[in-house]
């Protein structure tokens, strides 16, 4: 009873700084993925594009993945078997606006963003897949999915 007053009481301190983040991770099998998911496997984000069953014979059954790698832009596939487990995730979404650019070069160079609350977040040039950072001026509305302090994927409107 003790102990578990000390829990309670710790998770009611804690609940208002772990409410300010809602991204999420839930480990799940292959068999539950679908199209839109955002998982988490080898240490990368992907969005699936693509998941389809295949089975031959009296083989066990294996699961086809066709997704983007969140972070290069690439499709790329991979076959899971029937008992995997996958992480799928839950992103946080803000809309921020291009406040400027800064850094030279195509490693250095970032943009840097302002969300809601005016908390400047900086980009590296190279996540903004479908858009140069030089063709956004300030102003330019982007939405940004976290997990966490992590940027996942990056959208201009």
């Amino acid at each position: 009873p003790a102990a578990a007053r000390a829990a309670v009481r710790q998770w009611t301190f804690r609940a208002p700084m772990a409410a300010r983040w809602f991204s999420s991770h839930e480990t799940m099998p292959i068999t539950e993925v679908r199209k839109g998911m955002i998982i988490l496997h080898q240490g990368q984000f992907w969005e699936v594009k693509e998941w389809a069953p295949a089975k031959q014979g009296r083989g066990a059954a294996s699961y086809a993945v066709t997704y983007d790698e969140l972070e290069t832009g690439k499709e790329k596939s991979h076959k899971f078997s029937a008992t995997s487990k996958v992480t799928r995730v839950e992103l946080d979404k803000s809309e921020c606006q291009v406040m400027y650019h800064v850094g030279e070069g195509k490693e250095e160079r970032k943009v840097v963003l302002a969300d809601a609350e005016y908390n400047e977040v900086e980009v590296p040039a190279a996540r903004f897949l479908d858009v140069k950072p030089e063709a956004m001026p300030e102003g330019t509305k982007v939405i940004l999915w976290k997990d966490g302090e992590a940027v996942v994927k990056v959208a201009v409107r």
